[in-house]
């Protein structure tokens, strides 16, 4: 059976400056050569003491070494219990506010550092620093005009699925915001400072381990083909079976929250073990108070004995997808989102995914993807861990009542609340995968 098919990484304004990676020929391998000019990969916010021991930031090896380290990725890890409380706090120990803190009325407190044009990227945001020296990259949303990023509510809910359910991203917390000096418009520093309040977003980063590269682009990421061909090139037997479930699982996910912003770098593939430095040569290097370290593995080392393939940036989710990922549209837009099915009609006996890939992602993105059997059936028992209660947590973190209409009038309930809205439309998306019945995995 042929699968079918269909650059903003958060973080701060610095990125991987300075890799120059030379290519060389060894044994037919196309190999880096470094240059040495390799800065650390960057935090978008940071609260790491100074003088902690250097760390590695990223591995860069042979292009073959990491298709092999893609095929082999972890995807799914089990999550454990995870209670309904559990889903509105979030990862503990990932932030240093706790929900309850960031979302109080008085929220966090900061000083406007950097406006949002300057940070890369369209996306809605802006630089601010607290009391105490944390920089903190902030999406926001402005209440009283319901107007700013509506990320600031799809990666919250997002993130917190794919958490519940076992697949890796990176943490998001909602937070209220009170920016002091802060510009009329923090995006493009224009209007006059004062003190004003936000919705707000942050998302932890980089991953929880170092970046595994094949050259000099640290947003080199991972596309949706190219995990699905690396996968499919595994011999036949538990390992390619188990890898195929859990591929298929999340691509279906994937679906289910409309993550049609599928680009190479919206991924990340990384080390979720420790690295092994004597697999190759360590470069160190400075920033600011702190150290890194990149490792230059060797031709036939492998410094990793566990990677691990992670959803950066789910932003653009629970709306209709496209291919421009439209803010109105394609980002926690409750229309859009309950009138997408999770399949299409199957018409050859195929499974397909009803899903709009952007045009930056292309085939690359695996628009209308295929779902087996294994994978449908594997994402199914993850969503039979949640619960109503979970789900509606879900929607509680992500404040789905600050997006505007606090209600929704519907012709059969009289009046719901947008929470209940929300829920009613995750639920029959859940319904539908039930529904449905796919072929096995070739």
């Amino acid at each position: 059976m042929t699968r079918s098919a269909g650059r903003s990484r958060p973080g701060g304004p610095e990125m991987l400056s300075g890799i120059d990676a030379r290519c060389n020929v060894n044994s037919g391998a196309v190999w880096p050569r470094l240059v040495i000019s390799a800065a650390m990969v960057a935090v978008g916010f940071t609260w790491t003491a100074a003088g902690d021991a250097p760390t590695v930031s990223a591995i860069l090896t042979s292009s073959q070494s990491r298709a092999n380290y893609l095929a082999h990725a972890r995807i799914w890890k089990d999550p454990g219990v995870v209670s309904p409380e559990d889903v509105l706090d979030g990862p503990s120990g990932v932030f240093p506010y706790t929900f309850a803190e960031a979302t109080s009325d008085e929220g966090i407190a900061c000083t406007f550092a950097k406006r949002g044009k300057d940070l890369g990227g369209a996306t809605v945001k802006f630089l601010c620093t607290t009391g105490n020296g944390q920089t903190l990259r902030i999406k926001y949303w402005n209440p009283d005009r319901e107007q700013g990023n509506r990320e600031v509510f799809a990666m919250v809910a997002a993130t917190r699925l794919m958490w519940a359910l076992g697949f890796d991203t990176l943490p998001a917390l909602p937070l209220n915001v009170r920016c002091d000096r802060c510009p009329e418009n923090p995006m493009t520093g224009e209007g006059e400072p004062a003190t004003r309040h936000y919705l707000g977003e942050l998302q932890a980063f980089p991953p929880g381990g170092p970046l595994i590269l094949s050259g000099d682009d640290r947003n080199q990421g991972w596309s949706w083909r190219e995990l699905d061909d690396a996968i499919s090139a595994l011999p036949p037997g538990p390992g390619r079976i188990r890898q195929r479930t859990h591929y298929d699982a999340l691509t279906l996910l994937g679906v289910f929250i409309q993550h049609g912003d599928r680009k190479a770098e919206q991924q990340a593939l990384y080390c979720s073990a420790s690295v092994n430095l004597a697999a190759g040569t360590t470069i160190p290097k400075a920033d600011g108070d702190r150290q890194s370290i990149l490792l230059l593995e060797g031709p036939t080392e492998s410094s990793c004995a566990q990677s691990a393939a992670m959803i950066v940036d789910v932003g653009a989710t629970f709306g209709g997808a496209g291919r421009t990922s439209s803010d109105k549209t394609a980002k926690m837009d409750l229309d859009q989102w309950r009138h997408r099915p999770v399949f299409h009609k199957m018409t050859d006996g195929v499974c397909r995914g009803d899903l709009t890939v952007s045009y930056a992602a292309r085939h690359d993105g695996e628009g209308d993807p295929v779902v087996s059997e294994d994978g449908r059936a594997f994402l199914l028992d993850q969503l039979h861990r949640l619960t109503p209660a979970h789900v509606r947590a879900l929607f509680t973190a992500a404040r789905v009542e600050d997006l505007g209409k606090r209600s929704i009038r519907t012709k059969a309930a009289g009046t719901k609340t947008a929470t209940d809205e929300w829920v009613d439309v995750f639920q029959d998306k859940v319904r539908q995968i039930e529904a449905q019945r796919c072929r096995p995995a070739s």
